[in-house]
Formats: structure tokens, sequence, C-alpha cells
């Protein structure tokens, strides 16, 4: 199939040779509307435009190859190296050249050969049309004639190709020149700012220049009227007619003459009041037509040479008071009588006098202070404060409010010079005083606190200043730290001091540092408390005093008891879940289960030996609890004896005789408030004393077997 296309191809270009290249034009004759063209269709469109242009000799060479041309054709359709024309048309570069009064141009491009048409008019739908221009161009040109001048014309471009495909612009708008109307007005005086007024075919309005020049331009053609206008003179002409058609008009000028108005008071004379021996000035504002004549009225009678627009009286006098002054204004044109001011006189000024001084203040660093002074004296009073000998600026009333005050300012001075037109008065110097409250805090440390526990402290805040102090506000830095046990504002007197919580919870092992931050009226506000601590881990012992019991010989029936203590020797609470004990006849009570212990804190444990038997007995009691050394262990010791009938009761009354009783030489004596059973009366002995322990050195121990031991002892 290819090798064919590629024969057909070599036919085609062989007959081109041939007969010469054919036209673009000639080639897009193998497609009929846009379509592919078949052979058939293909011969009739090529038959009927060679018809219309070609010789016959060329067109019997055309006939005589029409299948090498519509195989060409085939080939062209076939091939790549030939484009479709455009299917649309398109418009472009749109432009108005050339504008006059009545003419334009319209300029525009396209995209193919095409012809040329304007729709256009003095509105958005145009309403006129160009005649057709047949003609197929890509660079169009229509001219525009006929048109008003000083008018807004829309219009529209479009083009219609040889194929029909037709194209339209969007609205497109210019405007013609228009014509203009000057003139000028005379003289100057009355033509420089008046006002020109254009009424007819279109309207308008314009100020004449400071020469009475004025113009009108981009005016339509048509009739016009011109007149002008100017408070205070009239014009010759009064109007003038103007006819546009095809130039611009000058010349059309005016002759202004002055006219008379009469006089009119702008400003009224305002009422005076001065002191006796001063002088009052009145003063008029008048307009109309110069020259204006014044005369001044005292009382409604005129006052010699008083004939400007204002009037000084001489030196006043009380008798002057409630004077009236009017004027009257004249021209040519009328006389007009202004309103009456009145005069008033007082009484020869008094210099002041402070009938109250400026007293004394005290406030606190922070605080303003206001002084007060009361003078008489003629008004207006000034007044000038003073610091320390020196005016303060805008301090100039009766009363002088200081900014906040600070402790450089105690010990100023302020007075007051109060003055009028007779004279001035100082006043006696007030003094200002500003306490200051001063803060005295000191750091804490908490020393090593257990991991998990809070400890508290209070901190102590004095005030050893001389005003109150007010804290405002608290804020404690450090996760591990809080304050507590206040309100805000908190309010200390001068020499006295507070306290607020401050609480260490550490989290944590190791040392711990913070700050309390304290706000408050202080000079040096804020203040810094420092905060420490130590987090140490947690420690549970039990400690057990003594560690061994021994009873001695107790008689078989009988018992005896004895103390031991246990007591809290770590850093964290300790439970005791209780106690056991081992050994015949030994039993404790004294402590109950769940008994907790703080750090330090002591139990007393009661310990009781009740032999059953004769013999020796060793045995223990054990402490349990949640510490780390449970169980906390005492051992016991004791032996059972037996007791005899010949032996009296302990405590027989009246019995004298004197028992003897065994060896005590290896007897071991129970502790200061211990006891034990005494193994010849068979009654339980407490020990109430300790010589030893109460510094008599000399002191022995000994066991009294010489005078009878009984109930009467």
């Amino acid at each position: 199939m290819r090798a064919k296309e590629s024969q057909i191809s070599r036919q085609f270009l062989v007959s081109e040779h041939t007969l010469g290249s054919f036209s673009e034009e000639q080639q897009r004759g193998c497609f009929v509307k846009g379509r592919q063209a078949t052979p058939q269709t293909q011969a009739h469109e090529w038959l009927r435009k060679l018809q219309n242009s070609w010789q016959g000799c060329v067109l019997l060479v055309v006939l005589a190859l029409l299948a090498l041309v519509l195989s060409g054709c085939a080939g062209l359709v076939s091939g790549s190296s030939t484009n479709p024309p455009p299917s649309t048309l398109s418009i472009t570069n749109v432009q108005t050249t050339s504008i006059t009064t009545s003419t334009s141009q319209i300029v525009w491009t396209t995209n193919v050969a095409a012809d040329s048409v304007v729709n256009y008019g003095t509105t958005t739908s145009y309403g006129s049309s160009t005649p057709v221009d047949p003609t197929m161009v890509t660079n169009h040109q229509v001219s525009l004639s006929g048109l008003a001048a000083g008018t807004t014309y829309y219009y529209q471009v479009q083009s219609t190709d040889s194929k029909n495909n037709n194209g339209k612009s969007g609205g497109h708008k210019f405007g013609t020149g228009g014509f203009s109307i000057s003139g000028a007005i005379t003289p100057t005086q009355g033509g420089s700012g008046a006002t020109v007024t254009l009424s007819g075919t279109s309207s308008a309005t314009t100020t004449a220049n400071s020469s009475g020049a004025y113009t009108f331009t981009g005016l339509p053609g048509g009739s016009y009227g011109v007149a002008p206008s100017n408070t205070g003179y009239s014009f010759a002409p009064a109007s003038q007619s103007a006819t546009l058609a095809s130039s611009n008009m000058t010349g059309v000028n005016f002759i202004a003459t002055a006219t008379a108005s009469s006089p009119t008071i702008t400003t009224q004379p305002s009422n005076q009041t001065v002191t006796a021996g001063q002088t009052a000035t009145f003063m008029v504002v008048a307009s109309g037509t110069a020259p204006l004549s014044y005369q001044w009225q005292k009382n409604g009678a005129n006052i010699s040479g008083a004939t400007s627009s204002s009037y000084t009286t001489p030196a006043a006098t009380t008798s002057d008071s409630g004077s009236t002054f009017d004027i009257v204004v004249s021209n040519s044109a009328g006389t007009v009588t202004s309103n009456a001011a009145t005069l008033t006189v007082n009484a020869a000024a008094v210099a002041p006098t402070i009938t109250t001084q400026p007293v004394n203040q005290t406030v606190t660093a922070g605080q303003t202070a206001t002084f007060t002074v009361v003078a008489s004296g003629t008004a207006p009073l000034s007044y000038q404060w003073q610091r320390n000998g020196a005016n303060i600026s805008g301090a100039t009333s009766s009363s002088y409010t200081t900014p906040a005050t600070t402790t450089a300012d105690s010990g100023s001075t302020f007075r007051v010079v109060v003055t009028n037109t007779a004279g001035s008065a100082t006043s006696n110097a007030a003094t200002l005083t500003v306490n200051v409250p001063a803060i005295q805090v000191g750091p804490i440390n908490f020393g090593n606190v257990v991991v998990g526990t809070r400890v508290s402290q209070a901190l102590i805040i004095s005030n050893t200043g001389t005003a109150t102090l007010t804290i405002t506000q608290v804020t404690v830095t450090g996760a591990t730290f809080s304050a507590s046990g206040y309100t805000l504002p908190l309010s200390v007197n001068a020499g006295q001091q507070t306290t607020i919580t401050v609480a260490f919870l550490p989290t944590a092992v190791g040392t711990v540092s913070g700050s309390v931050s304290i706000v408050s009226n202080a000079p040096t506000s804020p203040t810094s408390v420092g905060l420490s601590g130590s987090g140490i881990a947690a420690t549970f012992t039990l400690g057990i005093s003594p560690t061994s019991l021994s009873f001695g010989n107790v008689s078989v029936g009988s018992s005896s008891s004895q103390n031991v203590t246990v007591t809290n020797t770590g850093n964290s609470n300790v439970t005791i879940s209780g106690f056991t004990t081992t050994g015949a006849g030994f039993s404790a009570s004294g402590v109950s289960a769940n008994t907790v212990l703080t750090p330090s804190q002591s139990a007393t444990l009661t310990v009781s030996f009740a032999p059953t038997a004769t013999g020796s007995v060793i045995g223990s009691v054990s402490v349990l609890s949640n510490a780390t050394n449970s169980p906390s262990i005492a051992t016991l010791s004791g032996s059972g004896v037996s007791s005899t009938s010949l032996l009296p009761t302990c405590g027989k009354l009246n019995d004298t005789n004197v028992y003897l009783p065994p060896n005590y030489d290896t007897f071991t004596l129970p502790a200061k408030g211990q006891s034990y059973t005494d193994p010849v009366f068979g009654c339980k002995i407490t020990r109430i004393t300790d010589a030893i322990a109460m510094g008599w050195v000399e002191a022995t121990h000994f066991y009294n077997t010489v005078t009878p031991f009984n109930a009467n002892d």
C-alpha cells in the first residue's frame, strides 16, 4: 500500500514539473467544503474552476492528465506535507485612526482573506453600517464620514471569507473632535471669576480666568447661547448666540459694568469689658459697593471723628459702664446700622492676696499629690506653680497635681505666684513628703525532703518602710514549689509583717531551686525570694530498744513485765502491722495493728513473762512493719522458779519477820521504770530510780535483806 502511495505521489510530482505547480487554491480543490473529495467530486470541482480560469488548451491537458491528477489528490490527502485551511475566521488588532470632527478610519486584521464591514452609531445598538467592501484582504481599512463633531460613537467590525466563515469583533468606541467657543470679559474687575453659562445643543458652565478669558471645548455642532454673570456687575450684551457647523468660534466677548450694592453688616460689634483707666475698642465688618463711609455712635449720638471701621474709646471711667456703641455704614446705594454693643467698666484692679495657703502633702510613692491655693483680687487672676523655686510648665491653675511621685520627690517644696494687672502675690511653700514601703524577705531552704512528700515553711514578708506595702502578685517558679495562704491584694502596714505558706514537693531525687516573685508598690518590686531543697529517696527503718530483755527469776504462776520502745528511724512513715512472740510464757501488748509512726516517732510495747513451769526460757518479740529491716527483734530471757508455802504473801500486813532471800549476787536489776517479780515474796516490783543515772556516782545497786519488806513499806 505504501509503495503504491509513493508511486502516485511521484506521478503527481512529475505532473507538477510538466504543467507547473498548482496554486494553493487549486490544491485545496482536493477538499470539498472541508471534507476529503472523492475522485468524482474532485473531477467536477476542478473542471468547474479550470473552465472559469484556464484557456481551453490547458483544459485539454488537464483532461488528458485527469487520472494522474486524481491520483495526485489522493496522494495529497494521504500525505502529511499540506495542512487544511482554517475552519474559523479570527478578527484582531481593531483600532481607530485619523479621527476628525466628522471622519474616522477603522482598521483590523483577519487570519484569512475576507471582506470588510463596520457597524456604527451613537449607541451600543449601532444603527448604521458601511457598504460591504468585497475585496478579500487580511488587513482591513474602512473610512467613516458624515460624523457629528464632539460625539461618542460605538462600532463593531465584521468580515466574511470565501468559505462564508463570518467573524465579528467585540464592541468599541471613539469620540470625534469637538468645536470650541471662546471669548473675554472686560474689564478684568468684572470678568475675573465671572461664571459663563452655555445653553443650546449642549449645556455647560465655566469660570473666566483672572484676565476675564473663557473657553468651552469639545462641543458638537449646533446652536448655542452664551451668558456671563458676576455679583455686582451687569454685562453688555447680556447674552450672545453662536452656531457651530464646521469650525470653532472665537471673539464671543462681553463688557462688564459694576452695579452699586447697599452696605451689609457681616460682623457686628461685640460687647467689651475693661477696667477703669483702660480703653475699649469696637470693630465692624461690612460689605457693599465701595466706597463705604462709617460713623460710630455712643448711646445713639454721633462720636466726633469716629469714622473708620473701628473705634477706640478714651480711658474709661466707671460712669461709662453701660454705654452702648453702634455704627452707621453708608454708600451711594444706601445705609445700614449695626447692632449696639455694650461697654462694661469695672472698678480699678486690686492686687492678688493669698487667702488660703497651700498645705504640706504626704503620699505614698507612686501616688500623686495635689496642692491648692485660694486667692482674691481683681479678675482675671493668673497662676504659676513653682517646684523648688522653678516654674512648672503648664501648671497655671489654682491647683496643681504632681505626676506619680517617687522617693526622689520627697522634701520638694511647692508654691504659686498669683498675678493680675495690679500686681502679684507669692504663696507660702508647702512640702511634699513621699512615704515608701520597703519589703524584707529571706530565702527558704527546705533541706532534704523525701520524694513525694510535701513540706511547708512560712515565708515572712516584713514592711520596713514608712508606707503601707501592697502586694498585688505572687508568682512561684519551679514546678516542685507552690505558695498558698494569702489573698491578693495583700496589704502590710509600715513596721508590720505577714506570712504566706511555701511548700516543697520533690518529684525526683536531686537538688531543686526556684523562686517566689512578689510584685508590690515597693521601689524594689518585683522582689525575688530564693527557694531551694533536695529530693531524697524514701527510707523505711524501725529501731527497737532495748534489743534484749532479761526477766530473771519469776515464780511460776506470777508474771513480770518490761517495755521495749520501737522508733521510726527512717525518713518516711512506717506502718506497724503487728508483732509476734516466741518462748513459753512470753507475751506482748500495747501497740495495735496498723499503727503508723512518723519519722522519729516512737511507740511502747509491753512484754510480759508468766512462766508456767520452772526452768530457763529463751524467746523473742518481733515487730512486723513495712520497714526494710522488718521484723525488728528483741531477745527475751527469764527463769521460772517455784514458790514455797513458807514464803509470805507479798504485802502481808503487820508481818515483822525477816525473810532472807536467796543469793542475789547475780541479780540483774531492771531498767528504770521496768518491773520484775521478787523470787522471795512473789510480788511485782517496779524500779522507780536510777542513782547512777541521776549522777550519784558513789551509789551501788543493792538489795535490802535486813528489815521486813512488806505492805507497811
